[in-house]
């Protein structure tokens, strides 16, 4: 059990890290978590036992890390709106080059 808590532990950490830095960082603290869940299983197995705890500390450690830069993204992304008079312009020419592509169009009986 303490062997699959570890296992499950460090790949759920690994996935955490990896999302914290990707555009999907949100995502990033349901992996964070779960492997801090499957870090203090495999703790609490290890203490019991007087195993080592060196691969469980690395664990924590992916975990503390990911959950650090999802926070940070998740607070200091600010979500800009771009000039929207400029996308209206393109709209407006674009649904005139439209129209007039359209009056070029002959259709037959």
């Amino acid at each position: 059990m303490r062997k699959l808590s570890i296992i499950l532990g460090l790949i759920f950490a690994v996935l955490a890290v990896i999302l914290s830095v990707l555009p999907l960082y949100k995502l990033a603290f349901i992996p964070a978590i779960l492997a801090a869940i499957f870090g203090i299983l495999a703790f609490l197995k290890a203490r019991n036992q007087d195993l080592p705890t060196h691969v469980i500390q690395v664990v924590f450690l992916l975990t503390i890390i990911s959950l650090s830069l999802a926070t940070y993204k998740t607070i200091f992304t600010v979500a800009e709106v771009g000039d929207t008079k400029e996308l209206k312009q393109t709209e407006d020419k674009r649904k005139e080059e439209a129209k007039e592509e359209l009056e070029d169009i002959i259709i037959t009986d």
